[in-house]
């Protein structure tokens, strides 16, 4: 009887397990590509209307090529 309850029990805890296979792991969600911020800037400030829809920005990745640049937005804003 002892030996019955014990195979019943380990086949109980192997079965738990989900029994594993040995196929390759999932691969890991695609990075999105950074998107150039002196490019999405400057179409912002080129939209001009009043009832033009909010842009989300929340999971962007932004790219920065022209962090050393003073003038990447000469083109869109006006001279001071």
């Amino acid at each position: 009887m002892r030996a019955l309850v014990a195979m019943l029990l380990a086949g109980a805890c192997l079965s738990a397990c989900g029994g594993g296979s040995m196929s390759e792991p999932a691969a890991p969600p695609a990075q999105p590509a950074a998107i150039n911020f002196t490019v999405f800037t400057k179409t912002l400030l080129r939209i001009q209307s009043d009832a033009a829809q909010p842009t989300p920005v929340a999971t962007a990745q932004f790219a920065f090529p022209d962090n050393d640049n003073p003038q990447a937005f000469a083109g869109v804003l006006p001279a001071i």
